[in-house]
């Protein structure tokens, strides 16, 4: 049986938002996107509390309930990319590193070594630093080519903006390393774009 590309949809683009003059409030919900791939159901981020009736619709016009995603993948753990991790109780929730499901967790120790984790046959999550140390890209291959789902390595377009970056040497390289690797970027904020090389 032939294989089968995954097909990639962004369910709710992110948003990021500064309040007032200061740098100290913002309003935020990352862009939440769903993987389907030889039947299996992917979910990357799940967006802050705010969102959650609208990620329950869209997976709903989707023809899906929270009970039909296999894997929760989080591109890193702030609280507007995990807020919603809750409503999938029967999903494996996974990072570049770390899964678990219930109470059990597994670390892959190898993920060091690899420096990637493969999901489904055109799914991988690849360790992505810079923003914070522990993020991690969804690799998707799709029909029209390869699909980085980058987290906050880049926000709303391929612009590089320096925000809240945890170390900015592996966050040009990360970036750079996903420019060079992709055909599209989903954003942690914002809808999927083509890369311009």
């Amino acid at each position: 049986m032939k294989q089968q590309f995954a097909k990639v949809k962004v369910l709710l683009p992110g948003y990021f938002k500064w309040l007032g003059l200061g740098r100290d409030k913002f309003k935020a919900s990352s862009t939440v996107t769903l993987i389907q791939d030889n039947g299996v159901n992917i979910l990357v981020d799940t967006g802050n509390q705010e969102v959650e009736k609208k990620l329950v619709a869209a997976l709903k016009k989707q023809g899906l309930t929270p009970e039909d995603i296999n894997y929760v993948i989080l591109t890193h753990h702030h609280l507007d990319h995990t807020a919603n991790n809750h409503l999938f109780k029967k999903a494996i929730i996974t990072d570049w590193l770390t899964s678990y499901k219930k109470d059990k967790f597994i670390i892959d120790f190898d993920m060091v070594k690899k420096g990637q984790k493969k999901i489904s046959p055109n799914v991988y999550i690849k360790s992505t630093p810079g923003h914070v140390k522990d993020e991690g890209s969804v690799i998707v291959a799709a029909k029209d080519g390869i699909i980085a789902i980058a987290g906050d390595l880049f926000f709303n377009d391929q612009a590089e903006r320096d925000i809240f970056v945890h170390d900015k040497k592996d966050f040009q390289r990360s970036r750079k390393e996903l420019i060079k690797l992709a055909d599209y970027i989903v954003p942690g904020h914002g809808g999927m774009f083509r890369v311009k090389k």
